[in-house]
Order: structure tokens, then C-alpha cells, then sequence
């Protein structure tokens, strides 16, 4: 601060006699104001007050957006891992009877002894088929392949851009596969829209519901049926 009176005092004496005061005091003050802006350099940054409503504004602008959503649709492919299911090998230890005439309610009402908790599922599409299989459950349907006597096996995985379905014997792990539209097909006509579930835990219609809401529009499901054990 001396430096600077001192700097003043040099600069109104050296002035000629004849100039203004008001001038002088002008000259000075402009001088002097460049003089400490060089001399203490640019203002320190981050000390600007910016409204917590632009600060909202930008950040909602930068998030990312989530892209996943609910019923936002089936992927791609999914696969049911039954090595991990030791309570639906349970229903494959034996020899499984097929009846062409009672089907999966036979199978579900033959394996109360070997299986607790197990649910027909009925009025089903091929899409709740894909949605049980993308939980990790692995609906257990009737199929025949070429002709052969129909037979009971869990569906473990589903591949849209193959168009195909696996299914598995959890007992052997022998595979089968099937097109989509040759699974439909036979699945249509002999299952008759049908699957059995076999869980750890006692389904409820409510239970079903709210999976299958994970990946399909409601509309697409509202006319399934379950009885469960």
C-alpha cells in the first residue's frame, strides 16, 4: 500500500502546473486501478455464487438416463440354470409317466411326493414361457418331437435370433432342441397352453404376476390361471 501512495505522489507532481485537478484525479484513478489489476492478477476461480436452480437444471442436463424400465421387454436370449434346481430334479429321479389324456395335471398331481411346491400355470403364451425362463425359473411342458410319444421335459433356454428353444431332462441332462415354430406347434396342441412350475417356495397368483410384469405388458398375461401348492 505504501508503494502505492508513494507511486501517486510521483505521478501528481510530475503533472503540469496548468491541468485540472478533477483531470489529474482522473488520470490517476484510472492509472492506478490498471496498475493493481496487473499487479494482483486474475480473480480466484470458484468463488461465484451460481443459483441452486441452475445447479439443478445442469445436473439433470448431464445424468445419464436409465434405459431400463419395467415391462421394458424379454432379452435376447435367457437360460434357466437347472444344475442349480436340485428340487425340480427331484420330478425327474423317476421315470416320468405321460398321459395324454391328463398331461401336465397328472405330472403335477403324481410328484406331491416327490416335489412341495409346484403350480400349473394355464393360458399361457409362448412370451410367459420367455419371461419365466428370463426370471431362472424352467416351465416344465408336453412337446413331441417328430411324431414320437409326447414327453414331459423343463424348458432351460429360449434364443431369438436362432429360433430356437432348449429343453433339458434335469435327471441325465440329455438337450433337445426345437424351433420356435415347431415347439408352438406341438406345445399348443398337446400342453394346450399349459406349464408347471416346480419352486422352492409356494407361488401365489400375485407372485406370477408381478415376474411376468418385469418383461411383458400386462394386457399379455392377465388371463393365466395358477394352481399351486
Amino acid at each position: 500500500m505504501k508503494r502505492h501512495l508513494f507511486f501517486l505522489g510521483s505521478v501528481r507532481q510530475a503533472l503540469p502546473g496548468g491541468t485540472s485537478y478533477s483531470t489529474v484525479c482522473a488520470c490517476i484513478a484510472a492509472f492506478v486501478f490498471l496498475f493493481m489489476a496487473i499487479s494482483c492478477g486474475p480473480p480466484p476461480q470458484g468463488q461465484y455464487h451460481v443459483p441452486e436452480s441452475a445447479i439443478a437444471a445442469a445436473e439433470k442436463t448431464m445424468r445419464p438416463q436409465s434405459t431400463q424400465k419395467s415391462g421394458a421387454g424379454l432379452p435376447e436370449s435367457a437360460t434357466a440354470q437347472l444344475e442349480r434346481m436340485p428340487y425340480l430334479r427331484n420330478a425327474f429321479k423317476e421315470r416320468v409317466r405321460v398321459s395324454n389324456r391328463g398331461g401336465l395335471n397328472d405330472f403335477h398331481a403324481s410328484s406331491r411326493a416327490r416335489v412341495q411346491h409346484s403350480a400349473v400355470i394355464s393360458n399361457c403364451s409362448f412370451d410367459v414361457l420367455k419371461a419365466f425362463i428370463a426370471k431362472g425359473w424352467a416351465p416344465i411342458v408336453m412337446v413331441e418331437f417328430q411324431g414320437r410319444t409326447p414327453e414331459i421335459l423343463p424348458m432351460s433356454h429360449y434364443n431369438e435370433q436362432l429360433g430356437e428353444v432348449l429343453l433339458e431332462n434335469p435327471s441325465n441332462r440329455n438337450k433337445r432342441r426345437l424351433t420356435y415354430k415347431d415347439f408352438e406347434m406341438s406345445w399348443s396342441r398337446i400342453s394346450r397352453n399349459k406349464c408347471v412350475l416346480i419352486t422352492p417356495q409356494q407361488l401365489t397368483e400375485t407372485d406370477v404376476q408381478k415376474v411376468l410384469g418385469n418383461y411383458l405388458p400386462k394386457e399379455t398375461f392377465q388371463q393365466i390361471s395358477i394352481q399351486s401348492r
